[in-house]
């Protein structure tokens, strides 16, 4: 491993993940797939054959919580396990109903517990039901990649919902504290980690690759706004990093925007272009990732 990196995926194979941010699809409401979702289906294609492993992060499939911006109120606020792949603001990889006699169950603990009416009950008290957060997942996944490719859409100018709920969630890897786990977050602590000269936080997805993917009808003003996040984390940009696709509003049914957008041939020959030159510049490199900081 190179000097002053943190992990190293030498010997190993290459993995690259892509992450799909759009709420669309076939089941719902808007009853169609996201186009920006088959483009990275073709990306991710093309990194298999150039014979790398991937794997596809659906943001549909999980229920990811807001960051809760700890990091603002002292920088060693913000904790990380490489164990559990967890910030310590959301602990529970599956939802709880709190019972005040038995405690915190699972839901089928619960309802086996619990009366049906009470089950229901405490289903829907915010104060008895704790939600499941997903975001371990997507964590552990990261960690685990080479590079990653961003599938979004421009919506109202800005990144979608669920793309901003995740991304807000990386400040964990961007610096959380490993050291500090566990100490139910006592701020005391946090303040005499900072004010230590010799702390240092781990900046996990330094030197990582990153692509991006925008389908939109507004235009991608997105990409330029995820480079410049994905710098500051340390990531490097590949060459030609960016399949996008605009459909104006030409169609006013809409009906044909998927279909011109997947015959469209500059689009698709640089969703394959990323799929082959991410793993082609991990291939270059001596695959070593993330670095300590004395300030994140």
């Amino acid at each position: 491993m190179a000097k002053d990196f943190l992990y190293s995926k030498k010997g190993k194979p290459i993995k690259i993940v892509g992450i799909s941010s759009s709420k669309r699809s076939l089941g719902d409401c808007a009853a169609e797939d996201p186009t920006s979702l088959e483009l990275l289906k073709i990306s991710l294609k093309e990194a298999e054959k150039a014979g790398a492993k991937t794997q596809l992060i659906d943001l549909r499939d999980f229920s990811i919580g807001v960051c809760k911006e700890c990091y603002s109120t002292c920088p060693a606020q913000c904790r990380f396990s490489e164990v559990t792949y967890q910030c310590d603001c959301y602990k529970r990889t599956e939802p709880v109903i709190w019972t005040e006699k038995d405690g915190s169950k699972t839901l089928g603990e619960a309802y086996d517990l619990l009366d049906k009416k009470e089950f229901l009950k405490r289903l829907n008290d915010k104060h008895a039901f704790v939600a499941a957060d997903d975001m371990h997942v997507v964590y552990k996944a990261l960690l685990e990649a080479d590079g990653v490719i961003f599938s979004t859409f421009t919506n109202y100018y800005s990144r979608p919902a669920l793309l901003q709920s995740m991304f807000s969630r990386m400040c964990a890897l961007d610096g959380g504290v490993e050291e500090l786990w566990g100490d139910g977050k006592n701020l005391k602590n946090s303040v005499n980690y900072a004010n230590n000269p010799k702390s240092t936080y781990k900046q996990r997805m330094y030197g990582r690759f990153a692509a991006f993917i925008n389908v939109s009808k507004e235009g991608d003003s997105v990409t330029p706004d995820l480079m410049k996040a994905c710098s500051m984390l340390g990531m490097k940009i590949i060459p030609l990093s960016t399949s996008y696709n605009v459909q104006w509003y030409d169609d006013h049914t809409h009906r044909s925007d998927k279909g011109k957008t997947l015959k469209d041939p500059y689009t698709l020959h640089l969703a394959r272009h990323i799929g082959k030159t991410i793993v082609k510049e991990a291939k270059k490199s001596d695959r070593s990732y993330g670095k300590e900081s004395a300030t994140v």
